[in-house]
Formats: C-alpha cells, structure tokens, sequence
C-alpha cells in the first residue's frame, strides 16, 4: 500500500477522532469551560478536524511499531510503560512545538493552560502530558491492532481513497478560508501588540452573537450585530488577549539602546 496513502488515512482519521474527543472534553470534563455549559468547536477551522491529532495519530502509528527486546523478555510491562512515557513526551513535544509557532509567528494562542499547574508558556502543562499518557496506552493496548486493520482493509480496497481525496479538497478550502482569518486577527494583533487567545476570542463573538439575538426583539437590530473585528479588538481585548506583550523583548532592547545612547 502506497505510504503516502497510509499517511493521508491517519491524518484524516486522527483530525476528525480528535475533535470529537475534544467537543466532548470541554462539554463535559474540562475545569474551565465545561463550565459555561455550551458547545463549541474546539478547532480554529469552519470543519470538524484538529489537525495536531491527525498529526498525533502518525506519531502513535510510527511509535506502535518500536520495541525494547532487552527489556520485553523478562519485563514485558515495564516495556510497554516506556513506550507509553515516549509516546506522551513526543505528543507533549508536538503540543509545545505547534503552540509556540503559532504564538511566536501569528500571535494566536490557541488554546490555554496558564491556569494549571506547572505550565510552560500556558502551552503545554503536567495535567494533559498526564492525558497524553493515557491516550498513549489506550492507542497501543485498543486501538493500534483495529488502525492496522483499517490499514489492510485499506489496501484491499483502494476505491475509498475517493474519500480521502474528497476531504481533502474540502479541507484545502477549509485551510485557505480559516488562514485568512488568522492574518486579519494578526494584523490587529500586531497593532494592539497582543497575543491573542483565541478560544477567548472565539467565546466572546459567541457572547455578542447571543446578546445581539437578545435584543433583536426589540424593532431594530442591535449594534452588537454587524460589530467588526477592529471593534471588538478595541472594546473587548483584555478578554482575549495574553498577558505577555508580543513587542515585549523588542521594546527591551530599545530601553537597553536608549540607555546606552544617554
């Protein structure tokens, strides 16, 4: 089977489980936004895919086939828990690695753990490094033999390839839509010199979505509805925006010339 192929499936299959588990995971179980009791696209695109699971899946995938025979002939559990660990630190690497570019070149946070414990730049955070191990053991011990399987069936029938390539068409589009929103939230990033959270930012045009509908029963719409991005930048940005100023070390280094200057 073509491994180009291979690869396609897992990222496709890993973005679409991936936001699943993630729409249930901040419904239901996440400290701080299941408490708004409402549902969201955990994505930063239009469509149902994560793209750092796809990415993840393949990682999982590569690493299922390693093995440790010094070990697994006297201590098969301990093998499998250090399969487990490597696996959650490559997933936390990618977690910190994708975090950080968008951080550093967009000025998007895409999502946040500045309020758990231990975190690192509110990117990645000892409690879903903890997730990631879990996930790790349940892709190896339940899910690893079923991809596999998936794999082979795959190769026997190569006329569901036409699925494969119709989500990505559909996500070609949706890449090309989702980054043009993301130049025009850096462009007002840049000029607010801001970081912004995203997930903030998406929850708070969902609160002024919800407050326009409110009044609109009244006999004219509210100005809250046709409210445009500068606006709520300017209105709104201490609830998305991170503490940490992107300009920060440049004016740093100002400060530092301008003292030399002096």
């Amino acid at each position: 089977m073509n491994k180009l192929l291979i690869l396609l499936f897992l990222f496709s299959s890993g973005s679409v489980t991936g936001w699943v588990i993630e729409l249930f995971f901040r419904r239901y179980l996440d400290p701080v936004e299941s408490k708004k009791k409402k549902w969201v696209n955990p994505g930063f695109f239009v469509g149902p895919y994560l793209p750092i699971y796809g990415s993840g899946l393949i990682v999982l995938y590569l690493l299922g086939h390693i093995s440790f025979p010094s070990i697994g002939t006297q201590h098969p559990i301990l093998e499998k828990l250090l399969i487990f660990f490597i696996m959650a630190a490559c997933m936390t690497l990618l977690e910190f690695i994708t975090g950080m570019i968008f951080i550093n070149h967009l000025h998007l946070q895409l999502w946040d753990y500045s309020s758990y414990w231990g975190n690192i730049k509110g990117v990645i955070c000892p409690l879903f490094s903890c997730f990631w191990y879990a996930l790790a053991a349940f892709y190896y011990l339940v899910l690893h033999p079923r991809v596999l399987g998936a794999l082979d069936w795959l190769s026997r029938n190569l006329v569901f390839s036409f699925f494969i390539g119709f989500f990505y068409g559909v996500f070609v589009l949706d890449i090309i839509y989702s980054f043009q929103l993301m130049v025009k939230i850096k462009k007002l990033a840049d000029e607010y010199q801001i970081v912004v959270k995203y997930n903030a930012y998406k929850n708070k045009l969902i609160d002024i979505r919800e407050e326009a509908k409110e009044r609109s029963y009244f006999f004219f719409s509210s100005r809250l509805s046709s409210i445009s991005p500068r606006e709520v930048f300017e209105r709104y940005r201490e609830n998305f925006s991170a503490r940490e100023m992107v300009m920060k070390p440049i004016n740093k280094v100002r400060d530092a010339v301008d003292k030399v200057r002096r």
